[in-house]
């Protein structure tokens, strides 16, 4: 026994030999032993061990002694050797380290050691310390579970949940935050089916459908989908990888979900704007257009107003001028008094002829006005009044031309464009009461797209005809209205404000336009664009002198159709004196019954604008229906254009614009009832 002591002290392992008594009697120690129970070898060899290390909690069945007892109570019995995992077991400190006890933690091994018969004298039991790394396991798991409590609670925080589904199984696992999200939280075992019962019915099937095919495929999970909770709803995204075994068969889903409601409810809500926005358009279109007709309609009152006050000035001035001459007349009349009637009526005429002057004006500011358009050579046209606008301007304006080389070609009313150079010089000449300089230029201009845009023309070659002066110019705030009708910077009875908008209607019935630039104290420029011509210049014809028509048979039967009965006096008035016969009524219904009732008539005057219902253009197709062969002479105070725009069986020479002279009305008749049938 000595020997085996020897040996043992010498281990270096924890070792301990107790004899296979009743006491359990200690009869060798290793060194290590000693050392980490913080005893003697004297103190322990030889006494009973459990009288050595008594149980701090002896009560405990599974205390550490207990375990230990049980299990040197089993080796000596069975003869077997036991081990023993992870005992706890105390080790009393001793008093001058404190006192009391140490916990500590062994892995044991019980070893018997037999005599020749095979009885069990004695019992090794060796054993290792693993306190120190139980203790590392406990540090470590109390780490990750803190750190796993920290990443739920950031989860739970930014609203987002891992899981872990089982393929085979169905089976999720999910960590808290996730289970919030669900609304899950009292659950310890889901299936996809108890998933499947929270979610909203349209999605259910799409999940099922993808979960198959992610256990079929591989292929990584992603969803969005709606979980029920209470009276309401929310919109979660999931996104997971899929996790392969072994043999390579797709075996389990790992992934998180986050809450994605509020850019859901953003998404829908955009969807819902987009859907009705086009009909918001519409509506925002159709409001706009009735606060643009309604703007447009109380500017059009305006320029009514403006239009209408204008012309009863100006047609007051004139009528007053006819009036006057006429109630002279009729006073010379009766005074017998014949020296002086021409006069008096030459005053008449030449207020009518003003009369007359003022409506075309108006007609060309309409742009309606009926235009001779042929090409014709600016150069050429502003060289052949030079003397007219030198003569105009008078001699404290000097006057001076700049004409472009090559000048290309336009098609315009040669006449009405002499007409717009004449009243441009005219205004540039007032504008320089004390003397300045006016010049005329032309050039040839290309327009794109954005120039021409700009004008409000399209794009093109242009010729340009410029007036220029160094006057008094115009206030930035007057220029927008200076094309307006009766708008007028000069001082009151000094001009009409038809001028420049009569130059605006003429440009744009061209096919052009007009600009005006102007500096107050520097001078104003008014540049007209038009159309540039490719073809050639035509020849003018000689002016032939006036065919002597022969007079036409007298005693033609003719209608004459007006409601103004001083103008269907007048008419049938002049007719007699050329020697017809004259039926006249005041209104389409009328005629119509005159027609039937009498021998067929050979001419027809009558007016467009007739009341009863029926204009003169019907009035004439129904009486064409009885006589196929009629000529027919229309009258009218409208523009003639408009006219026979909308009557295209009209010509030219069948329209009579009032006023007229007697005289034309004369040689028109006379025109006609030559060409009749006799």
């Amino acid at each position: 026994m000595h020997d085996l002591q020897a040996i043992i002290d010498g281990l270096p392992g924890i070792y301990l030999i107790v004899a296979a008594d009743a006491e359990y009697t200690m009869v060798a120690s290793s060194d290590e032993r000693l050392r980490v129970t913080m005893t003697r070898r004297e103190d322990v060899i030889g006494k009973p061990l459990f009288e050595v290390f008594s149980d701090h909690e002896p009560e405990k069945p599974s205390s550490g002694a207990a375990t230990l007892r049980r299990s040197l109570e089993d080796v000596i019995a069975t003869g077997q050797t036991q081990r023993l995992s992870q005992v706890r077991y105390a080790i009393r400190r001793p008093e001058a380290s404190g006192g009391g006890f140490e916990e500590r933690f062994w892995n044991v091994i019980n070893a018997p050691v037999k005599d020749d018969r095979g009885r069990v004298r004695y019992v090794i039991h060796r054993v290792e310390d693993v306190t120190a790394h139980l203790h590392a396991q406990e540090l470590a798991r109390a780490q990750l579970q803190e750190s796993d409590e920290r990443l739920n609670a950031a989860l739970l925080v930014s609203g987002t949940g891992t899981f872990y589904w089982q393929l085979a199984s169905q089976r999720i696992d999910m960590d808290a935050a996730m289970l919030r999200l669900v609304g899950m939280e009292g659950f310890r075992e889901i299936h996809l089916s108890d998933l499947l019962e929270r979610m909203h019915h349209d999605d259910r099937e799409r999940l099922v459908l993808l979960g198959e095919r992610c256990a079929r495929s591989g292929d990584d999970f992603e969803m969005h989908f709606r979980v029920l909770l209470g009276q309401g709803e929310r919109w979660l995204f999931g996104r997971a990888m899929n996790v392969r075994d072994q043999a390579g068969r797709p075996s389990y889903l790992v992934g998180a979900c986050i809450d994605v409601t509020e850019h859901k409810r953003t998404e829908l809500a955009l969807q819902r704007l987009n859907d009705t926005l086009e009909s918001r358009v519409d509506e925002a279109i159709a409001a706009r257009a009735a606060a643009e007709s309604a703007l447009h309609q109380a500017q059009k009152m305006e320029a009514v107003g403006q239009l209408t006050s204008g012309l009863a000035h100006d047609f007051n001035n004139l009528l007053g001028g006819i009036v006057g001459s006429l109630g002279l007349l009729e006073r010379r009349l009766d005074q017998g008094r014949h020296d002086d009637l021409r006069r008096h009526l030459a005053n008449a005429q030449s207020s009518a002829d003003r009369a007359a002057a003022l409506t075309h004006r108006l007609l060309a500011f309409s742009r309606r006005q009926p235009l001779q358009m042929r090409p014709t050579d600016g150069n050429a046209l502003v060289s052949s009044m030079r003397d007219l606008l030198q003569r105009t301007i008078g001699p404290l304006v000097a006057f001076e031309l700049m004409l472009a080389d090559d000048l290309w070609l336009t098609r315009c009313d040669a006449n009405q464009l002499e007409n717009v150079l004449l009243n441009l010089a005219l205004n540039a000449r007032d504008a320089m009461p004390n003397g300045g300089r006016l010049r005329i230029s032309t050039a040839n201009r290309e327009l794109d797209d954005a120039a021409a845009a700009r004008f409000g023309m399209s794009a093109g070659s242009y010729v340009l005809l410029c007036v220029e002066d160094n006057g008094s110019g115009i206030a930035p705030e007057k220029l927008p209205y200076v094309f307006d009708p009766f708008f007028t910077t000069k001082p009151l009875g000094a001009g009409t404000g038809l001028g420049l908008s009569m130059v605006y209607g003429f440009a744009r019935q061209s096919g052009g336009s007009v600009q005006i630039d102007s500096t107050p104290d520097l001078g104003t420029s008014v540049c007209l664009y038009l159309p540039r011509y490719r073809g050639a210049l035509l020849e003018q014809p000689e002016q032939a002198a006036p065919r002597q028509r022969p007079n036409a048979p007298a005693g033609r039967r003719v209608l004459v159709v007006d409601d103004e009965d001083n103008i269907r006096t007048l008419v049938c008035e002049v007719l007699e004196e050329m020697g017809h016969r004259t039926l006249q009524a005041a209104n389409g219904v009328t005629a119509l019954d005159l027609l039937a009732k009498t021998d067929p008539i050979d001419l027809l005057i009558t007016d467009i604008g007739l009341p009863g219902g029926m204009n003169g253009h019907q009035f004439a197709e129904r009486a064409r229906l009885q006589l196929p062969d009629l000529k027919v002479l229309m009258i009218t105070g409208y523009a003639e254009e408009a006219l026979i725009a909308a009557q295209p069986s009209t010509q030219a020479e069948d329209l009579l614009g009032k006023p007229f002279t007697l005289d034309v009305l004369q040689e028109r008749v006379q025109t006609l009832l030559e060409s009749a049938p006799a």
